[in-house]
């Protein structure tokens, strides 16, 4: 959103719609409600992928306008299916990327300081990391776990 697209957010459910808009989406899209997503079809120029569980790529692909681009940046458990027709005939754009370096990421950091851009993280200590994963595979993480190191000892 800063900047200046207009951001829909997925998710399966609608638990997570009201903290998407508090932090900037304009619209926020039920992936299992097979109708709304319907509604999206050819609409989007762009999908970031942030997904780490097995999901359906084909789904979102056809919410994308010809030249479109999907970034994965999720990382499945187990290979994901493209059907390869629908990047053809859309001239669709699939890829993924990693974390940056520090150039990238410090001016990512910069960014989101000039444009008050914060995100919503559980602190957790390193004596709580299994704990972490086991939710993080429940999906019980409200939005991401940062560990602590100063607590770590």
């Amino acid at each position: 959103r800063a900047l200046g697209a207009h951001v829909v957010v997925f998710s399966t459910s609608d638990r997570k719609k009201q903290d998407a808009l508090r932090l900037g989406a304009h619209e926020v899209v039920v992936s299992t409600d097979a109708e709304a997503m319907a509604a999206q079809a050819g609409r989007l120029d762009f999908i970031l992928d942030t997904v780490s569980a097995n999901h359906d790529l084909n789904a979102y692909l056809k919410l994308l306008r010809r030249d479109g681009q999907m970034v994965l940046v999720g990382i499945p458990d187990k290979p994901l299916e493209v059907n390869a027709m629908l990047l053809m005939s859309g001239r669709l754009s699939f890829s993924g990327s990693g974390a940056g370096g520090l150039a990238e990421t410090q001016e990512m950091l910069d960014f989101c300081g000039q444009h008050g851009i914060v995100s919503d993280i559980e602190l957790i200590s390193l004596p709580d990391i299994n704990d972490a994963f086991e939710r993080l595979h429940k999906g019980d993480v409200r939005y991401r776990f940062v560990i602590d190191l100063k607590r770590a000892a």
